[in-house]
Parts: structure tokens; C-alpha cells; sequence
């Protein structure tokens, strides 16, 4: 029997906090890109822009208080995420589909509100059975694709948003698609501007300059991945060494106490010294203790700002279409870059008490 994924599982795997803005906790409205590669909803960020510094040109994220630079028109300038806009889209179509379960949904195509049938992926609306037939009888709708609302319940038939499939224009020529990669100046262009701009530069089509971005982008993910076990090794090593101090203070305790109990015509000489053998064996200890403790705080920091990163990467590249990422290839290596250059922390010294 084949497996079949339907709306519902679908929607399991989804988290409700990947839809939604942390500024407004709605799902996204026109979702826009930080350097960091948090999303917040536009207005979400002009509202942010104002409490901050409305004339200023830098934009502090709410999450990890990054700075990103604002160009031109400020927020409105920043860049479009449409793998996200396209989420949320599609999951909120599942949702009406899986409600549409237990109600009725109203066909879109006429003023009717009868019951809802099927979908036309072409008109984009939920279509009634009359509406379905005209469809078939108008020779323009013919090649129309239609599904029925079961087939999207069930899972045979997923919903894609357009915006996937849509081709971002050029700010300077709105006719005209964005086509070319030029390496030179590292951003999508359109056909007019690598003629009148960038004639002299290193251009490649957006396929092959999408395979090498992705490229460089994977091995970057990988050190990623590696500097992530390293730290995952150092924490272990560290909890390990941990171990051996609070076994090392137990037993220096149980010398002490066993070197006082010995010497009793020296009662009182040893109950002082036992204090300040103790007293100096908790010292050195605490010193200790805060040593590892710090590192240990710093390396889990680490980890978890290194899992965040990664996930905030991989779901990116799994969502972005080939204009985004190459849009975004430097701050994606940039953070990839920033990740991969630092060291874990190591136990700051030997770990010795007196014999």
C-alpha cells in the first residue's frame, strides 16, 4: 500500500511559531529579511523602526540585537521572503480545507454561495458543481486544472502557492524579469541592466550562479556542522572533568578529616589547621566550580545559537527560491562565516588541590 501524506499530517510538522511574526504573533503580512535572517511582518517593522530611531539607518532585530542597515527606502527596501509568504499562504489553505471537513466552503466563481466542490488552480477559487461544468463547457477554461476539495483533503493533491512560482522585476526596468547573475557586483539583474550596467562584468545565468551559491553555502553549513559536534565534544569533556573535581574535593575532605582524627594529643593545633585546610580546599573548589560553570554556560550558549542559525539557514534554503538565495548569499555565508570562526571554551587550568 503507498503511503499517503495528507493535510493534517502535514500540518503537524509544521510549528505555529515558524508562521508567526514574534513582534505581533500574527502569521506573517509580507514578511521581510534582516541581516540576521530573523522575519518580521513589514508593518511590523516600520512600528519597530519608529520606537527605535525614525531617521536613523540602522535597524536593531528584537531577537538577537543584531544591526542591519537600512538603503533607500528603509524597511520597504529590505528583502522580501517569499518562501515564508508562500507558507503561510499554503497552510492556511490546508486549514480551510480540513475545516471544510465539518462545514461547507462557498464556491468563489459566483454570487450563488453554494457549496464548494473542487478548486480551479488557474482561477484560483473554490469552485460550485454548476461552476465546475461551465468550466468544462468555455473553450478558454478547458485546459484549466481542477481538483476536488478530497483531493486536497487527503493529501493526493498538495496546494502551492503561486508566489513559488513567481519571478521578481527589476526595480529599474518593472518589465522586465530578473534573469542574470552578475558575479562582479554579486545581485540578480535583468536582461536591460546587464547591458547598460554591466557590460563589462562577470555575468551567468541564474541556474548555474544558484548551484554555485548552494554550493557554498552547503560547505559552509557542514563546518557548521563540525565546529557544532566539537562543541558537543568539549561540553561532554568538560562535564567529565567536572566529575573528576567533585571526586577530587570528596576525597581531599576525607584526608583532611583523616589526618585530623590521627593526631589527637594535638587536638586543638589540628581542629585549627583542619579549618583552614578546609577553608582553603572550599576556595580553591568555588574558584574552580566558576571556572567550569562559565565555560560550560559559554559553550551551551554556543550550541544553541549554532542550532538556531542552522535551522534558520536550512529552512531558508529549503523555502527560498534561486532569486532569494542568491539575493541573500552574502549574509548567508556572512553568518555561516561567523559560526565557523570561533574555538570552544576550554578548562582554564589544571585540575589540582594539595596531596
Amino acid at each position: 500500500m503507498a503511503f499517503r501524506v495528507t493535510a493534517q499530517s502535514v500540518l503537524e510538522k509544521i510549528s505555529v511559531d515558524h508562521l508567526e511574526c514574534s513582534i505581533c504573533t500574527n502569521r506573517f503580512r509580507q514578511p521581510k529579511l534582516l541581516d540576521c535572517l530573523h522575519s518580521f511582518c513589514l508593518q511590523c517593522l516600520h512600528d519597530l523602526r519608529q520606537s527605535q530611531d525614525p531617521s536613523g539607518t540602522k535597524l536593531t532585530c528584537p531577537l538577537c540585537r543584531r544591526e542591519t542597515m537600512l538603503k533607500g527606502s528603509g524597511v520597504a527596501d529590505l528583502p522580501n521572503n517569499f518562501a515564508f509568504s508562500a507558507l503561510v499562504e499554503e497552510v492556511t489553505m490546508q486549514e480551510n480545507l480540513l475545516e471544510g471537513q465539518g462545514s461547507k466552503i462557498k464556491c468563489q466563481n459566483c454570487d450563488e454561495e453554494n457549496q464548494a466542490v473542487s478548486r480551479c488552480m488557474d482561477c484560483d477559487n473554490f469552485l460550485c458543481e454548476e461552476c465546475q461544468k461551465a468550466h468544462g463547457r468555455m473553450a478558454v477554461m478547458k485546459s484549466h486544472k481542477i481538483y476536488t476539495l478530497a483531493q486536497f483533503q487527503s493529501g493526493e493533491i498538495v496546494y502551492k502557492s503561486k508566489l513559488r512560482e513567481e519571478v521578481p522585476k527589476c526595480g529599474k526596468h518593472p518589465d522586465q524579469n530578473l534573469n542574470v547573475y552578475c558575479n562582479t557586483c554579486q545581485q540578480v539583474i535583468c536582461t536591460t541592466c546587464s547591458v547598460l550596467d554591466h557590460a563589462k562584468h562577470s555575468l551567468t545565468g541564474l541556474p548555474e550562479a544558484a548551484e554555485k551559491c548552494k554550493k557554498k553555502v552547503t560547505e559552509m553549513v557542514q563546518k557548521s556542522e563540525r565546529r557544532k559536534t566539537q562543541l558537543s565534544t568539549t561540553i561532554k569533556e568538560t562535564s567529565k572533568s567536572r566529575e573528576e573535581l567533585d571526586a577530587m574535593f570528596a576525597n581531599t575532605q576525607k584526608k583532611i578529616s583523616k589526618k585530623v582524627a590521627k593526631i589527637q594529643k594535638e587536638i586543638t593545633k589540628i581542629q585549627k589547621e583542619e579549618q583552614k585546610l578546609l577553608k582553603e580546599t572550599d576556595t580553591i573548589y568555588k574558584d574552580k566550580t566558576i571556572a567550569f560553570e562559565a565555560v560550560q554556560a559559554t559553550n551551551r550558549k554556543e550550541v544553541t545559537q549554532t542550532e538556531h542559525k542552522l535551522e534558520e539557514v536550512k529552512q531558508l534554503m529549503n523555502q527560498a527560491s534561486c532569486y532569494e538565495i542568491l539575493e541573500l548569499q552574502q549574509k548567508l555565508l556572512h553568518n555561516l562565516s561567523e559560526l565557523t570562526g570561533k574555538q570552544p571554551q576550554q578548562v582554564p587550568d589544571k585540575l589540582t588541590f594539595m596531596d
